[in-house]
């Protein structure tokens, strides 16, 4: 992984188990060392590259899975969110996928796109992102506002 991440703790084998059993099917072996040591985690400032260029904001608590894969329209019948990305899309593995890694656009659940082969690969697309790095043309800019504090 190239970002660091904070908060996460470890998942117990028992969490993991009884998640997999709720689901009906093993979840992704890369995911599960994920879980054991990062459950929960919140991802620094980050970018990934791909289609979107959006970030990650956080990885989906293991107790909070099932929840989540309940909002997700037109999910895969054996896949489950992993990730939560910026401005309310939803990052996840599709075990009938051989474990592939998806990016589920939430304005149009139609459009679901492939990001990686396994979740390693997926947090291996995502680098930190510093906004102060963001250089601007004066023709992309279109008003400035000045805020007095």
């Amino acid at each position: 992984m190239n970002i660091r991440t904070e908060n996460g703790k470890p998942a117990s084998e028992e969490a993991i188990s009884n998640l997999e059993s709720a689901l009906g099917f093993s979840i992704s072996g890369h995911f599960k060392a994920f879980l054991r040591t990062q459950d929960g985690a919140e991802p620094e400032n980050n970018i990934l590259h791909g289609n979107y260029n959006v970030g990650i904001d956080g990885f989906i608590p293991l107790d909070q899975i099932l929840e989540e894969r309940g909002y997700i329209e037109n999910l895969p019948e054996r896949a489950y969110p992993v990730a939560w990305a910026a401005c309310g899309n939803i990052v996840y593995i599709d075990e009938g996928k051989g474990g592939s890694v998806f990016f589920w656009d939430h304005e149009d659940s139609d459009n679901v796109t492939e990001l990686a082969s396994d979740f390693d690969a997926f947090t291996n697309l995502l680098e930190p992102f510093d906004i102060d790095a963001i250089e601007m043309n004066p023709d992309q800019m279109i008003s400035v506002t000045r805020r007095i504090v």
